[in-house]
């Protein structure tokens, strides 16, 4: 695993969210640690690696485009991220 700098945002139709922080990347997952709204920590693993491509002219910084779908209240729907991330030195 590799110790990342990364940055989330959360697409949505009325605002976009966006998290920061350090987190580690796989050959094929993005894993961040973060606080929920009670206050407890929690581990999300984002599957997004081969969707970042390398960042024009930078050695260590990548971006990209993710989606998943989730059953909300009994309906599929799709979240869209876009995510930065740079490999920490």
């Amino acid at each position: 695993m590799k110790k990342v700098i990364y940055s989330i945002t959360k697409l949505g139709k009325v605002e976009n969210t966006k998290v920061t922080g350090v987190g580690y990347i796989t050959d094929e997952d993005l894993i961040t640690a973060n606080i929920g709204k009670t206050g407890k920590a929690y581990i999300r693993i984002y599957s997004c690696i081969k969707n970042c491509h390398q960042v024009t002219n930078t050695t260590d910084e990548f971006k990209g485009s993710y989606y998943e779908i989730v059953e909300y209240n009994g309906r599929d729907i799709e979240i869209n991220y876009y995510i930065w991330f740079k490999l920490a030195k």
